[in-house]
């Protein structure tokens, strides 16, 4: 299945990345940092993008980059949809460029500030929660256990629908810059003199001429598509011959397709192997 027609927006955490995590041009992500925290950038250096990689499955659906700017340490992710397991997946991975911003050998900063920044769609009972949502580690009591990390989390659905409302003229160009990350196609048409808003629609148009970025974003959604399906297959059913045989359960032609989506996606065969399932035996004999 080839999606060569579709338009990706920046609602797509590749295409969020490929935009925003670009150390050639930061101008578009300054602009957001400028008007959420209510200063001047003055320096901007990227992590490894690469640096919180756990497996394959989590790469191919998350978005995710690191960035110091000004003795702020910035984990920053694009969500597409809300899972129960989000928020402790995000720790986790906080938790990692936390660590290895304090190895063993490096003096602790207590000065600098680490902040998880979250932008994140379809949250439970969204039109009931704010606009911004800002997590602490502390007590009942509110009494911080540390100083220096925060959770900021953008409530994506609720922003897109009532920026236009804000008052707060700086929070109102934020908002309403957030607005546009999930714009559809026929928008990119509209004269715009933001210049915000302008990079971003040149930048979208750009990704989305590239064949070769299309494909592998429609293949790597044909993928997880996939994975999706084969899973509730055998959850589907496991409820009617037990829990125990029902994960067991699996097609091995979706496994076989799989594998073959991502030796075209250049992962290596022990990854394919954690993910399908198949042995290495197997897939050496797909390539």
């Amino acid at each position: 299945m080839e999606n060569v027609d579709k338009f990706y927006n920046a609602k797509n955490n590749k295409v969020f990345k490929a935009i925003f995590a670009d150390p050639a041009d930061t101008f578009l992500l300054e602009t957001l940092l400028n008007l959420t925290f209510n200063t001047k950038v003055k320096d901007i250096k990227f992590e490894n993008p690469e640096l919180l990689k756990r497996n394959i499955i989590e790469r191919a659906k998350t978005c995710d980059f690191i960035v110091h700017i000004d003795g702020k340490l910035l984990h920053i992710e694009l969500n597409s949809n809300y899972k129960k397991w989000l928020h402790l997946r995000n720790l986790n991975f906080f938790s990692t460029s936390f660590g290895k911003d304090t190895e063993i050998g490096k003096n602790y900063d207590i000065k600098k500030i680490f902040i998880n920044i979250d932008y994140t769609y379809k949250l439970p009972n969204s039109k009931n929660l704010d606009n911004v949502l800002i997590y602490t580690i502390e007590t009942d009591d509110h009494i911080k256990y540390v100083d220096n990390i925060y959770f900021v989390e953008f409530n994506m659905d609720r922003i897109k629908k009532e920026w236009y409302n804000v008052i707060e003229k700086r929070k109102r160009k934020l908002f309403y810059y957030l607005s546009k990350l999930d714009m559809e196609e026929e928008e990119l048409e509209i004269e715009e003199e933001d210049e915000f808003v302008k990079k971003l629609k040149e930048k979208l148009k750009k990704l989305n001429q590239n064949k070769e970025f299309v494909s592998f974003l429609s293949r790597e959604e044909d993928i997880e598509f996939q994975m999706n399906s084969e899973r509730s297959e055998g959850i589907d059913e496991g409820i009617n011959i037990g829990i125990n045989q029902g994960i067991n359960i699996g097609k091995n032609e979706g496994k076989i397709e799989i594998a073959k989506n991502m030796l075209q996606l250049k992962f290596d065969i022990n990854s394919i192997s954690k993910v399908t399932g198949l042995t290495l035996k197997e897939i050496e004999g797909l390539q």
